[in-house]
């Protein structure tokens, strides 16, 4: 059964491909080790990072780095989401915290993605 995250998660993705949103869903979930019973981390894989990575053209069609971080209606940002989030806004992307498809389609209108 999908969690309620996960629901949010495919909503959203399914809506930014029907405008046409080069994005996807970012795993950064480690792997697991049949071995010793557990997930094993990746020490390559960056904490924090959003759930959903797209890349919107801005001007001079340039892209931008977006990141949609999906969350429920309750749901709060961890600690490496939110250092994640000011890491990427300092290096000139965009970052947003989306509950509903509604709220992808109010960042892609703050983007200017969308007339």
């Amino acid at each position: 059964m999908a969690t309620p995250e996960g629901t949010i998660q495919l909503a959203v993705m399914k809506y930014l491909k029907s405008e046409g949103v080069f994005s996807w869903r970012n795993n950064n979930q480690g792997s697991y080790d049949r071995k010793r019973g557990i997930y094993v981390s990746n020490p390559y894989i960056m904490r924090g990072v959003p759930d959903i990575i797209a890349v919107i053209p801005a001007e001079n069609n340039i892209g931008q780095f977006v990141g949609f971080e999906v969350k429920t209606p309750k749901g709060r940002q961890s600690p490496d989401q939110k250092l994640y989030e000011k890491r990427l806004t300092k290096h000139g992307g965009r970052y947003f915290i989306v509950r509903s498809v509604a709220d992808a389609k109010q960042a892609l209108l703050e983007l200017g993605y969308l007339n």
